[in-house]
């Protein structure tokens, strides 16, 4: 049986694949582009808050009008208690560019993938790729059920590296950080997320649509391992001043998850006829507010990198990419340094190492 073959072959399908796809079909369509992705985006995902800033990067994807449809929760204040136990409360009225969103992950990423789909990128849920070996057709890439040879390469797995040692690729993994998190239903909204600093870590909550609601502690994963018994996590809940008494006696959990959440980037960026996006690049402490929004721009700026090595472009390609994620990792250092300096209240094991890691960061 003859292998299967595409120009460009996406390896993942969350928002950065999804993006990647969406600007390839627009860029160059004569392109044939197949994404493929593990899941069916089916469970729930951390990752709820998208800043107004999207939406430019939305109406270039040409899914602003979906989006819209789909009814989010717009995101109209950030209450936190953060540098002191008294509340501070920033809402979206004074911000120029408007109110951002709460979403729902799992919706989201399928609004994406569907319309990358209806672009005409082949799509294929349900499918892992178990291994990328260099041939001189271009990227072989191991399937369940066979194999398919791509030309040119977009690794979007998020936080999953096990295909870096084939791409030539290194992790270096910065901090650790884990989001130990439950899902509610039952939760009126109130279009607010909530951040709380506490001794153990830092909590958010936010509401999602259909009155859900996500409340998510973060922390060392070697010093919240007890939060996955649930005793211990709403004793730990129970402590907190601005979170806890957002959940009604009717509020029933629906799901939970333990997700890593610290920060890793890849070295090269690029490499060969293949090119990383979002956390496969550069994934991020949640508090920098940079997650699907680097997904989206990476994605896109992924999509002209390898539309580039297709026309024998590679080399300008790869230095072009790679100036703009050290760029991007550049400026999140010093930024999430001075995010986690104001919370110097608490002296605990967990924010002795976050101003530690911070500020190594922000030195470079």
């Amino acid at each position: 049986m003859p292998c299967e073959q595409a120009d460009i072959a996406i390896i993942g399908g969350g928002p950065a694949g999804a993006a990647a796809a969406l600007t390839l079909r627009r860029h160059a369509p004569g392109l044939s582009v197949v994404l493929f992705d593990a899941g069916r985006h089916a469970l729930e995902k951390p990752g709820e808050i998208l800043p107004a800033v999207a939406q430019g990067l939305l109406r270039q994807l040409g899914v602003w009008t979906e989006f819209l449809s789909s009814d989010f929760v717009e995101s109209r204040a950030v209450i936190a208690a953060w540098a002191s136990e008294t509340p501070d409360e920033r809402a979206s009225i004074f911000s120029a560019q408007g109110p951002g969103w709460q979403l729902d992950r799992a919706r989201f990423d399928r609004l994406m993938v569907q319309a990358a789909s209806d672009s005409g990128v082949e799509v294929r849920l349900g499918t892992a790729v178990l291994s990328a070996t260099r041939s001189d057709q271009g990227w072989r890439l191991g399937l369940a059920d066979g194999e398919i040879v791509a030309n040119t390469v977009i690794w979007a797995t998020g936080r999953s590296w096990k295909l870096a040692r084939s791409f030539g690729a290194k992790l270096r993994v910065h901090s650790h950080l884990a989001a130990y998190a439950r899902f509610f239903d039952g939760v009126p909204g109130d279009c607010q997320m909530l951040i709380e600093a506490r001794p153990e870590g830092w909590w958010y909550s936010a509401d999602l649509p259909g009155q859900r609601r996500v409340v998510a502690c973060m922390t060392d994963p070697d010093l919240g391992g007890d939060l996955r018994n649930p005793n211990y996590w709403y004793d730990a809940l129970a402590a907190t001043r601005i979170i806890a008494p957002l959940l009604p006696k009717g509020a029933y959990e629906t799901a939970m998850l333990v997700k890593s959440a610290g920060t890793a980037t890849i070295d090269p960026a690029a490499g060969n006829h293949w090119v990383a996006a979002g956390d496969s690049l550069f994934s991020a402490d949640p508090l920098s507010s940079r997650g699907i929004v680097h997904a989206l721009r990476t994605g896109i700026l992924a999509a002209y990198a390898a539309s580039d090595m297709m026309d024998g472009r590679g080399e300008l390609a790869r230095m072009r990419y790679a100036m703009i994620a050290s760029q991007g990792f550049a400026d999140y250092g010093p930024a999430l340094a001075a995010h986690y300096a104001t919370a110097a209240r608490w002296d605990t094991a967990f924010w002795q190492r976050r101003r530690s890691h911070a500020a190594a960061l922000a030195s470079g």
